[in-house]
């Protein structure tokens, strides 16, 4: 039997990570440039097609390392990014289980797309012999090349007719990356990053598990809308297949969920926040009654202890399946990523002691 899931080959490796393409990537990416060849429009319009192709490869790739280095900020490591027709995925191999560092890897890809979008609306803006105006509506806005050029805007309103394909280049850059970052943000539920933003932010609230679910039942519901707007728009076979994608991740993810159990993640129950775990760890009762400031510092450092112990146990659960996975195949088994886990972790526990 085929598995689809492994038709990748990599095309390179940046700051340890393997960037694959999948197959399935170039065989919708190739026919929607050639359709601009064949297809009744502008001569040219298909190299307007290629550079936006390209320009959106290299804008999904960006959002993937920021999702990459936002794990690696918290502790985190990802060693593979894979390239899908929809988009990209960072495979994060390893994440603290906890909220904050959640939040950090799901908005590392939106802020990459927000740094790209500020600086190419200010070279629009500054850098051109006249101050031109992004392109923010990607719904009625024309990417192509028209009768008379590339049709633009310029600050005051008035319109602008132009040839070059160098300002095109930065309002594509613009456009591409203002649209992944209203896609990503604005469809809050699974698999998208402003479902796991908000689940990262309601986690500490109603817990790892029941904020999941939020974003599941959130999720198949974008997918119903999206099959709903295949009628309205006219990009249906895009639609459909964002709405399969959609609900079949979400399938996915609430499948993981349940066998998990109610014990979220990591064996943890977080359905009452924070406090479950602060009534298991040893106090100390002062004699005099605390103020607000020294109850504020006990319930941080209540939280630090929390997040240090759940890291604690992630770590050593992983550990235990590296050195079975050692006694069985060997160290050479292991993936470059492996190695700097056991060589961070054991670096740690050498010097505590």
């Amino acid at each position: 039997m085929f598995d689809i899931l492994s038709w990748k080959f990599p095309i390179g490796r940046l700051f340890g990570v393997t960037i694959r393409v999948h197959i399935l990537f170039l065989i919708v990416a190739i026919p929607l440039v050639l359709r601009f060849c064949i297809k009744d429009v502008y001569p040219g319009t298909w190299i307007d097609a290629l550079f936006l192709s390209a320009i959106a490869f290299v804008s999904i790739l960006l959002h993937e390392f920021g999702h990459v280095f936002g794990a690696r900020i918290v502790g985190g490591e990802a060693d593979e990014v894979v390239m899908w027709p929809l988009g990209g995925v960072a495979e994060i191999s390893y994440l603290p289980a906890h909220p904050w560092a959640h939040f950090v890897n799901a908005v590392g890809g939106p802020l990459v797309n927000l740094a790209l979008c500020i600086v190419s609306a200010l070279a629009l803006t500054f850098c051109f012999e006249q101050s031109i105006r992004p392109a923010f509506n990607f719904f009625t806005w024309y990417p192509f090349r028209s009768g008379a050029g590339y049709s633009l805007s310029l600050w005051d309103g008035s319109p602008l007719a132009t040839d070059s394909l160098a300002t095109m280049a930065v309002v594509w850059v613009f456009y591409v990356n203002w649209f992944l970052l209203v896609f990503n943000v604005a469809l809050v539920g699974i698999p998208y990053d402003g479902g796991n933003i908000a689940r990262s932010i309601l986690w500490p609230y109603v817990g790892f598990h029941q904020a999941t679910m939020y974003m599941i039942t959130s999720g198949f519901v974008i997918s119903v809308l999206m099959l709903m707007a295949m009628f309205f728009f006219d990009q249906a076979s895009l639609l459909g297949c964002l709405a399969i994608y959609t609900f079949l991740m979400c399938r996915r993810e609430w499948l993981m969920l349940e066998s998990r159990g109610e014990d979220s993640l990591f064996g943890y129950d977080f359905s009452a926040g924070y406090t479950s775990l602060e009534k298991d760890m040893p106090t100390h009762t002062p004699r005099k009654k605390t103020n607000f400031i020294q109850r504020y510092i006990q319930r941080r450092n209540a939280r630090k202890a929390h997040r240090e112990q759940e890291e604690q146990v992630a770590e050593e659960r992983r550990m235990d399946q590296l050195l079975e996975k050692i006694q069985q195949h060997g160290k050479g088994s292991l993936t470059d990523e492996e190695n700097r886990f056991l060589k961070r972790v054991s670096d740690r526990y050498r010097n505590r002691n």
